[in-house]
């Protein structure tokens, strides 16, 4: 199943990111798959699920957009910025 090593390199990424945006939680991770990269989705979306259970990922959501060829992108991230107190 490379569905698992596409989605802990995917989560890799996503920590990489959300460390230039330390006060922002992640609600959800956009990913363009083509039609002939040979990736289930229904495969890819339990690893997610999986794999961010018990991280501070846990509440995102995973957003797969088809593509025309055999692409694996990620597309975007969709962040929700921390309110600073207002103490």
């Amino acid at each position: 199943m490379h569905e698992l090593s596409i989605v802990h390199s995917l989560i890799e990424a996503v920590q990489k990111e959300m460390t230039l945006r330390p006060s922002a939680r992640l609600k959800k991770v956009g990913l363009r798959i083509g039609e002939f990269a040979g990736i289930d989705d229904s495969s890819l979306r339990f690893c997610f699920d999986v794999l961010v259970r018990d991280t501070e990922f846990r509440a995102a959501s995973l957003d797969i957009e088809r593509g025309s060829r055999d692409e694996l992108d990620l597309s975007y991230l969709e962040v929700e910025e921390d309110e600073p107190d207002s103490h």
